[in-house]
């Protein structure tokens, strides 16, 4: 049997990246890893609730922004106050789409897909 760990998204501005997970979503940083032998500076957020974590990988030398695919894919988060936290990413201009159901969509600076979901 195999367990979640994390997810890594490639960063082009990791403070950038840091403190917009931080804002929106509340996520804490839980440990930074320098791999200069392979040209990579990670840093994993989590939640304070589970272990899953959330990586940013920032490729040392990478100067240009990624180009994401036509089939680009996404990190769903499930959100116990959604209906504030719907409100505090709609006043902030952060929702990007939103379904009928009511469940919406941010971006990242580098333009992945966050889906709030309401709590089950």
């Amino acid at each position: 049997m195999t367990t979640m760990s994390h997810v890594c998204l490639r960063v082009l501005d990791l403070e950038a990246s840091t403190d917009f997970y931080r804002r929106a979503l509340g996520l804490t940083l839980q440990r930074e890893l320098a791999m200069p032998d392979r040209g990579w500076q990670l840093r994993f957020l989590g939640d304070g609730q589970t272990d899953f974590q959330l990586e940013l990988c920032k490729e040392t030398a990478r100067t240009q922004p990624y180009h994401l695919g036509d089939d680009t894919p996404h990190i769903a988060l499930r959100a116990q106050e959604f209906d504030s936290l719907k409100a505090r990413h709609r006043d902030q201009g952060l929702i990007c789409d939103e379904l009928a159901s009511g469940i919406y969509f941010i971006q990242d600076p580098d333009g992945h897909l966050i889906e709030i979901l309401p709590p089950l």
